[in-house]
């Protein structure tokens, strides 16, 4: 057996596109496709009888989807399952009360998570809203570290430590800063551990920065945001929630007509991925340059190259790479 093979260990399910926001550096299409809550619990039931135990929750904005994260998490409780997190821009209620609600509802399901705050430069959400999601989720779940913040680095980030820093007075609590070993918003009922992710400027984002910054990642065979099923509204799935993850090439499938199982077997015989997965994207990378292919630098972000690969390539070209590859010894 490979060491590196294509193993989920999560269901992400992103249940609509639909967002209070819209930040210049997202990619994802606003579109009135909900997943179907039917189609997903089935399919929780089968991931939890292959052995998969763990599930989270993205969008669009996943509170958009209130009965979908209630009855997902109520059933993943009920199959003895847990939770990574859910990822949200902490501003899409309308008031206190309707705040209260969703967050009472939700805690009432058997969510037992971590939520993912997005607070950066690109986020343009009132600051007041997130600090008051952030403590209203505290006192719930009676957890002082139940909130984390995902901000996005690698360009503005002058803005971003603003804005945190604005964050960490409006809730009366100090900001270590992102240079620290340990960045996070601490007072005495509240830990809010700070992480960062590299910007990868595709689609809308091309613009925000040069992707090519003269040196090449380090292959990890996609351990970052990869080995998931990753759910998307219209059903389709995908083993990454990277920015390429739109690709047609990274589809396994559907959880409309495909089990876990089927979806696995597919992830074996798509070559791109199977190769990705298991000899990771330098290998595709140095074929394609033996055939001729010339990049236009190097990047230390592997989703950028990733999305480069899926979106600037030929399909020809990356069918001939994948060929040329599958009959070396």
């Amino acid at each position: 057996m490979k060491e590196n093979t294509f193993t989920p260990q999560e269901i992400m399910f992103s249940p609509t596109t639909q967002c209070n926001l819209h930040c210049a550096h997202c990619d994802t299409e606003q579109t009135g496709k909900v997943l179907p809550k039917k189609a997903a619990l089935k399919f929780l039931d089968a991931c939890n009888r292959s052995g998969i135990k763990r599930v989270g929750f993205t969008g669009g904005e996943p509170f958009y989807a209130l009965d979908f994260l209630c009855l997902i998490s109520k059933e993943a409780v009920r199959r003895e399952m847990f939770f990574d997190h859910i990822i949200t821009n902490a501003s899409w209620f309308k008031t206190e009360k309707e705040l209260r609600s969703a967050l009472n509802r939700l805690f009432k399901s058997g969510y037992d998570g971590k939520f993912f705050v997005s607070v950066d430069a690109f986020h343009r959400q009132d600051l007041r809203k997130v600090a008051s999601f952030i403590k209203t989720a505290s006192r719930i779940w009676t957890r002082p570290d139940i909130v984390s913040i995902a901000s996005v680095k690698g360009t503005r980030e002058n803005e971003t430590r603003k804005k945190l820093k604005k964050l960490a007075v409006i809730l009366n609590a100090r900001f270590t800063g992102l240079t620290s070993q340990a960045p996070r918003i601490k007072n005495q009922n509240l830990i809010i551990n700070i992480f960062s992710f590299n910007l990868s400027p595709v689609g809308r984002a091309a613009g925000l920065k040069d992707p090519w910054d003269g040196k090449w990642f380090k292959d990890d065979f996609c351990k970052g945001p990869g080995h998931i099923f990753f759910v998307l509204s219209d059903q389709t799935v995908k083993p990454c929630c990277g920015y390429a993850h739109k690709a047609d090439i990274l589809t396994l499938g559907s959880i409309r007509r495909d089990s876990p199982r089927q979806l696995l077997l597919h992830a074996r015989k798509n070559r791109f991925i199977s190769t990705v997965f298991e000899s990771g994207l330098h290998v595709i990378r140095k074929q394609l340059e033996s055939s001729g292919v010339r990049f236009p630098g190097k990047t230390t972000n592997h989703c950028f190259f990733c999305y480069y690969l899926t979106h600037h390539i030929s399909r020809l070209t990356l069918n001939r790479c994948l060929n040329a590859l599958r009959k070396k010894p």
